[in-house]
């Protein structure tokens, strides 16, 4: 008897054939690595309070490093989807995003930083893959700025992604929220 009414519904019917022609293996879907960084199709990296996104060639330094000059080794899967999310030619190690996101306590701790929701800083990698500056986009007291300093003293350099013959610096905008 059951069987009789599910041929003659035409709800079931209808999403049978929906399915049928629009299979789930076609429906997008974010990539998420590492459990928490999730990726999407725009140009930039969202891993729990951090914001990355690749901004362009550097304006700090035109050199560039022949692939002779650097040591390209394999990235891993995850390092190898940052670079592609990023578009960029260098891979941020995998821990990276971790490690920032890490010091976001240590960076908003004082009255004055506490106030700020957000803190928006230019990275200029350079290169050979080294962070060679920062600039900090609106307003910050001293005490922030120098805790970023400290938090960017502490991150491993970029690795070069394989493929390319030169590599240049880039800019990059990192966004951390409180």
């Amino acid at each position: 008897m059951s069987h009789r009414l599910f041929l003659k519904s035409p709800s079931i019917l209808l999403i049978l054939a929906f399915f049928m022609v629009f299979p789930l293996e076609n429906i997008p879907v974010n990539a998420q690595v590492n459990g928490n960084t999730e990726l999407s199709l725009k140009d930039y990296v969202v891993y729990n309070r951090l914001t990355l996104r690749n901004v362009g060639e550097s304006t700090q330094s035109l050199k560039t490093s022949d692939v002779n000059e650097l040591t390209v080794l394999p990235l891993t899967e995850v390092e190898e989807e940052l670079a592609v999310q990023l578009k960029s030619h260098w891979a941020w190690p995998e821990n990276t995003l971790e490690i920032i996101d890490s010091y976001s306590p240590f960076l908003f701790r004082t009255k004055k930083s506490a106030a700020l929701d957000e803190v928006k800083l230019l990275l200029n990698v350079n290169e050979v893959g080294r962070i060679s500056g920062f600039e900090i986009l609106g307003k910050v007291d001293k005490g922030l700025k120098e805790r970023l300093d400290h938090m960017l003293r502490k991150l491993p350099d970029c690795k070069p992604v394989p493929g390319y013959q030169t590599y240049r610096g880039e800019t990059f905008e990192l966004i951390i929220k409180k």
